[in-house]
């Protein structure tokens, strides 16, 4: 929180301690509307950076938890990625494979190198191409395609089985 407007406000709060206790001392009625008046500005002014300070004390508690968020989704990612190896099924073909001992109850796949880059798990699809009888691998979030040159699917395997064609 930014100190001057703390030291501001406890100023402000100060000097119309003063001219309260001011008021006491004075005589006529011209004398205490004048000293009313003062008052009250030095009120408003002091309220106004209170109000300035709490609400930079909110959009920095905001920005703490954006990054804490940030830093725990950096963290999920980095034991995510750890479950796959970089992979070539299919010679020049590179994808991410799920290693064995990782996979759990899931199914061998293979997931796409741009969106991990981009620290996203997306599976990739198999299609047939509409203008041959090759397959593709498609990735259905950055249409990233490969072509396989192959005219039947190709079965992902686990990381470690993956032979090298």
């Amino acid at each position: 929180m930014d100190a001057s407007l703390i030291l501001g406000t406890i100023s402000g709060l100060k000097t119309a301690g003063d001219i309260a206790k001011s008021l006491l001392d004075l005589k006529t009625v011209s004398e205490v509307r004048g000293k009313v008046i003062e008052l009250q500005s030095v009120i408003l002014s002091a309220q106004g950076s209170a109000m300035e300070a709490n609400a930079r004390q909110s959009a920095l508690i905001e920005q703490i938890s954006a990054l804490k968020k940030e830093i725990t989704d950096i963290k999920a990612w980095e034991e995510e990625k750890q479950r796959y190896d970089l992979v070539a099924p299919m010679g020049s073909v590179l994808v991410y494979a799920i290693k064995k001992e990782c996979a759990g109850s899931e199914p061998p796949h293979w997931i796409c190198t741009n969106c991990y880059e981009n620290r996203r798990k997306t599976i990739l699809n198999q299609v047939r191409s509409k203008n041959s009888s090759f397959w593709h691998i498609l990735c259905p979030v950055c249409k990233s395609q490969i072509d396989t040159h192959y005219k039947s699917p190709y079965a992902p395997q686990y990381a470690e089985e993956t032979k090298t064609e």
